[in-house]
């Protein structure tokens, strides 16, 4: 392979392990066998092998009823965080095998880095439609990213030029959309912790927040000493100003609720108009939407927030 086609095997092969690692070799097996894809190093033609071939299209039909069932799909990418990045770092291994030692040791190492990246973009993505878990999305994408993997590395080894274009845009996105990505693997993390705790009847009640309380001081909100560290742990869905699923603290002062939260390395406070308008709920999390300059802003909650709501004002949800 020319210079150009090894740099886009190398990253093509890392990008689509992230997304799916068992389509990617069994379709680079098959290629290699049936003569759809030429002049790949040699390190990569065990990818060949019938009982390669066998064990990869066994995982696959394993991972494509997998990611079709919603909570299913994120039990199944925890366990491939550590897979993925793996399966990445040696198909970027094998395709650089004609390189100098450095430039392949290179080559694994942003192997496994693009392929992590991916990976960690679709179970973001994921864990963003699990805010409405229902099967039909989870179908459309599910389809979507294998019908992805197989136009990439299509288009890599028919077009290396365009297909490194195309991957180039694909990272670049992935970048910016780590921020996003990382915030709701938060929320993922924290809703399960929850469920659990909730299944298995461990008392979550909040525990005192000092960092809220000094918040809730400085922003002269102080909290009345009969309840000083009433602290619900909540999640931004659509509350103007703050970003989509950012974590903070729902805190109820003198009848008046404020979202108290960190970002840049400021805490900022929102008052809200009342009590909420109006709860959905929900597992894990229920929805509240509340008021704001007169306009609706909705949060997520865990379902222990019922409780305390009801004991702290007396009213049901």
């Amino acid at each position: 392979m020319n210079p150009l086609q090894t740099l886009v095997a190398i990253l093509g092969l890392s990008t689509v392990s992230g997304i799916n690692l068992y389509l990617t070799v069994l379709l680079v097996g098959l290629g290699q066998r049936f003569g759809w894809i030429h002049g790949l190093p040699p390190d990569l033609a065990i990818l060949s092998h019938p009982l390669v071939l066998a064990v990869a299209g066994l995982l696959f039909l394993l991972e494509f009823l997998a990611d079709k069932v919603p909570f299913v799909t994120p039990l199944w990418d925890g366990v491939h965080t550590f897979i993925r990045p793996v399966g990445g770092a040696l198909l970027a291994l094998g395709a650089a095998a004609d390189l100098h030692p450095v430039a392949k040791v290179l080559a694994m190492l942003a192997g496994g880095t693009i392929a992590l990246s991916t990976h960690g973009s679709k179970m973001g993505l994921r864990l963003l439609a699990h805010v409405a878990p229902e099967p039909t999305s989870h179908i459309a994408i599910s389809v979507a990213e294998d019908v992805g993997v197989v136009a990439l590395l299509a288009l890599a080894y028919s077009h290396p030029a365009i297909a490194l274009a195309v991957l180039a845009a694909i990272l670049l996105g992935t970048a910016l959309l780590l921020p996003l990505l990382r915030r709701s693997l938060v929320l993922a993390l924290h809703g399960c912790r929850s469920a659990m705790r909730a299944l298995a009847g461990i008392d979550s009640r909040p525990q005192p927040v000092p960092w809220v309380e000094l918040a809730a001081l400085e922003q002269g909100i102080a909290p009345p000493p009969e309840n000083p560290s009433l602290a619900l742990p909540c999640f931004a869905r659509r509350v103007k100003g703050v970003p989509r699923f950012q974590s903070a603290y729902l805190t109820r002062v003198d009848g008046h609720w404020h979202l108290i939260y960190r970002r840049w390395f400021r805490t900022r406070s929102l008052p809200f108009e009342g009590g909420p308008l109006r709860t959905f709920p929900g597992f894990p999390w229920d929805r509240a939407l509340f008021l704001r300059e007169g306009k609706p802003q909705l949060l997520l909650l865990g379902r222990e927030w019922r409780r305390v709501f009801q004991a702290e004002t007396g009213a049901q949800l």
